[in-house]
């Protein structure tokens, strides 16, 4: 099960169906959300993601000489994502985020 650290508290993880989210879950130790990735509200993604002070959400694909930074809290998890499918390869479904 791959994983992304979104911050020092919180790590995501995604699934590719309900199955396998929901068999997973007894083994976490505090789950701060578990949803469809259709169904996360701007202000879900606000409370998981890291924000840098006076600049925006954290770009978790750090891209060399771009944007450092996202606008939304839902661009900032979209990245992770994208990091996410790059590690394990197959598309999110399902995500949950847990708080260690």
């Amino acid at each position: 099960m791959n994983s992304v650290k979104l911050s020092s508290y919180c790590r995501l993880y995604a699934f590719s169906d309900y199955r396998s989210m929901k068999s997973a879950l007894p083994y976490m130790r505090q789950v701060v959300l578990a949803k469809a990735l259709t169904e996360v509200q701007e202000s879900d993604a606000r409370r998981i993601v890291m924000r840098l002070p006076g600049s925006g959400f954290q770009n978790y694909l750090r891209p060399l000489g771009g944007h450092q930074t996202k606008s939304t809290g839902i661009a900032s998890l979209i990245t992770a994502l994208q990091l996410l499918y790059k590690q394990n390869g197959f598309s999110a479904r399902y995500i949950v985020v847990e708080r260690s």
